[in-house]
């Protein structure tokens, strides 16, 4: 893998992290003021999603920190 192909994987790394953020965000709205906060089972969905993305940002930051080495 050349510097350059290095370089715009940990771009794409970056942006879907941000994206992850995002939907966290997302789902920590409709928790605090949207429908999470009136429906339980709407809340437990949207915990179950945080969680899920939280592992998925660790999971990208690991790569991420992997890839951040071998650049040279």
């Amino acid at each position: 893998m050349t510097r350059l192909e290095k370089l715009n994987q940990l771009t794409k790394i970056d942006e879907s992290i941000k994206y992850y953020e995002k939907l966290i965000d997302d789902r920590e709205w409709s928790n605090e003021f949207g429908v999470g906060q009136v429906m339980q089972s709407i809340r437990k969905t949207n915990d179950h999603d945080i969680d899920i993305y939280k592992r998925c940002i660790a999971r990208l930051n690991q790569r991420f920190r992997k890839l951040v080495l071998t650049l040279k």
